[in-house]
């Protein structure tokens, strides 16, 4: 076998390889944590400033759990961000009625944060191997 032969195939096997042992990471966790921030109409006031994956295992049944660490970053403060939505003429009063109540749930857990405040957290995001990829598990 010629050397451009050989590096070929090794290059080849290896990238086999690296694809057949993908597992979901911290661009498909940061994916899922935003898409929560935007579900829950936060994406605006948090923002997400890292992600680190921590941990990560397969189950029986084609599922892979990973453990992340992230930081979300308030973009403006609580108050002043209330303040908008009780004004916002744009949403309608059940929308703005489930914002305050979501805003309430943050102040309880963060308390009355400013802009810039930082928010270290954790979470466990389990995610099924799809023909799109990666895709969480609710």
């Amino acid at each position: 076998m010629t050397q451009y032969a050989r590096v070929t195939f090794l290059l080849a096997v290896t990238l086999f390889m690296a694809a057949c042992s993908q597992s979901p990471g911290e661009s498909d966790a940061r994916k899922v944590l935003q898409s929560e921030l935007e579900n829950a109409r936060l994406a605006e006031l948090l923002k997400i400033n890292s992600v680190e994956k921590q941990n990560g295992y397969q189950d029986n049944d084609g599922r892979y759990t990973i453990e992340v660490n992230y930081q979300l970053k308030a973009s403006e403060s609580l108050s002043d961000y209330a303040t908008k939505v009780k004004g916002d003429e744009a949403l309608t009063g059940m929308d703005r009625f489930a914002m305050i109540m979501a805003l309430s749930a943050l102040r309880v857990e963060y308390g009355n944060f400013a802009k810039g405040d930082t928010f270290d957290e954790q979470r466990v995001l389990t995610f099924r191997d799809t023909e799109q990829g990666w895709m969480p598990v609710e």
